[in-house]
């Protein structure tokens, strides 16, 4: 078995519990997701003997390696960016898309799963900070581009929203970006009842994610060890 990664899982599910139990929520309501680009299938495995189902991945290709070379009930999440030319693969492996931010793939990808006979549920990546670096779109363009999936994207199921926020920040600076958060869910929820996933927490932050009211939290190194 690989060294440590249930001693990591245990330390992790025992900070997801104290986190819920700060914020008095439920720990069913918080799902794990184990970031597993660039890890190998037998880490994945390993993962998954310990009753991890939900993994990330980034990269199309890699995930089509990786969907066809582990167990058939794991859920995959799609976190990375989405380029038109993998849309086809992320369209035939993925249960759910946390990085949708242009309609033009937002189409394609409709497409792509009409011809493929499935759905996928998707979440709006924003960029919060607005930081050039990062994907996401802006938060004032949220709501029509939400409005413009329901009504376009049959294959689509809007579920909410996923943010990256700046990971050096000072204290005051990640305060104000949870808070504008925060409000910007609030609102996104109002007007999308039914859309209330909050995809938000990474390694370094999930803890405050969680009182923050995310729903997925993605962490990597930190869980699944160092990658090659």
């Amino acid at each position: 078995m690989h060294k440590d990664l249930k001693d990591r899982f245990t330390d992790i599910s025992k900070k997801i519990q104290a986190a819920c139990l700060e914020a008095q929520r439920s720990e069913k309501d918080v799902k794990l997701i184990a970031v597993s680009k660039l890890q190998s299938i037998e880490v994945i495995k390993e993962a998954y003997s310990l009753g991890i189902n939900h993994f990330g991945e980034n990269y199309a290709q890699e995930l089509d390696k990786k969907v066809l070379a582990t167990p058939k009930d794991i859920i995959w999440h799609f976190i990375g960016p989405i380029q038109s030319n993998k849309v086809k693969l992320i369209a035939k492996h993925a249960h759910w898309i946390h990085s949708l931010e242009r309609e033009k793939i937002a189409k394609k990808l409709n497409d792509a799963l009409e011809k493929e006979r499935r759905k996928i549920q998707v979440l709006i990546q924003v960029n919060i900070d607005q930081e050039e670096s990062k994907s996401g779109i802006n938060s004032n363009n949220v709501i029509d581009f939400a409005s413009h999936i329901d009504v376009n994207c049959p294959n689509l199921i809007l579920k909410g929203l996923m943010f990256m926020p700046k990971i050096n920040q000072s204290k005051k600076d990640k305060i104000d970006s949870m808070k504008n958060i925060t409000a910007l869910q609030n609102t996104f929820v109002n007007k999308f009842p039914a859309c209330n996933v909050l995809s938000l927490g990474t390694s370094n932050d999930f803890e405050e994610s969680i009182l923050a009211g995310s729903t997925m939290i993605r962490i990597g190194e930190s869980l699944l060890g160092r990658r090659p």
